[in-house]
């Protein structure tokens, strides 16, 4: 498999949701009910049907019943899922595919949080097991332009990026994920893991995808199992 196909079914894979089975309203405010939180934490992001909200006051009810709050009302779904969408390619084409998202109605909040990966991706296939390729992905949410770094550090990495990047590395070193990789048994990737605050280049203040946005970028060095049911050796 490509990279391009690999991530996006890791992507995938850490997009967890469950159903929605009661919901209160008071106020502005809906509370939700669930029978699983996975590793839902406060400050996250939720699809519910074409919206997407932030997670607040989960509390455990009881075993195997759970709520947490979304400022919204007249909610009618019955299933939520963790918000988190998926690009590769260069920075323009992805912007330019925001820009279109952006204009679409249905899909005009389905942009960010945002995985990306960055193309062109080079590949060493001299090996008879797997490929490796040098690979950087970037864990992306819009941002705003006058915030401080420790106003960026509470708003958006600690409560929405940082549980993306950990959720990722344990899906990538946890079955189904770890099936795309060749990786010696017990033993983790290596990852480089970059803060970017108002993220795009300093020359010229321009910003990635014509959107102010703090991100996490990763840099790893991946051995790409070609034969998915023999990647751990």
């Amino acid at each position: 498999m490509r990279p391009e196909d690999i991530f996006k079914e890791i992507t995938d894979l850490m997009r967890f949701g469950s159903s929605i089975d009661a919901t209160s309203e008071s106020g502005t405010t809906t509370t939700i009910t669930t029978d699983n939180l996975y590793t839902l934490a406060n400050g996250m992001l939720v699809e519910i049907g074409n919206n997407v909200y932030t997670v607040s006051n989960i509390t455990i009810v009881s075993n195997g019943v759970y709520q947490f709050d979304i400022e919204a009302i007249n909610i009618t779904d019955s299933t939520w899922q963790l918000a988190l969408y998926y690009e590769f390619g260069r920075a323009l084409e992805i912007g330019n595919t925001l820009e279109d998202k952006k204009a679409d109605p249905i899909n005009k909040n389905k942009r960010f949080p945002l995985v990306w990966l960055l193309t062109d991706i080079e590949k060493d296939e001299n090996f008879t097991n797997y490929y490796e390729a040098d690979i950087t992905l970037g864990f992306i949410y819009i941002s705003e332009e006058n915030l401080k770094a420790g106003q960026r550090i509470d708003t958006f990495f600690e409560p929405i990026l940082d549980p993306l990047v950990s959720l990722f590395k344990t899906t990538i070193n946890t079955s189904p994920g770890s099936r795309y990789f060749v990786l010696p048994f017990g033993e983790i990737f290596n990852i480089t893991q970059t803060d970017k605050f108002k993220y795009g280049s300093i020359a010229g203040n321009r910003h990635v995808f014509n959107n102010i946005t703090d991100a996490i970028e990763l840099n790893m060095n991946l051995k790409f199992a070609l034969n998915l049911s023999n990647c751990v050796y």
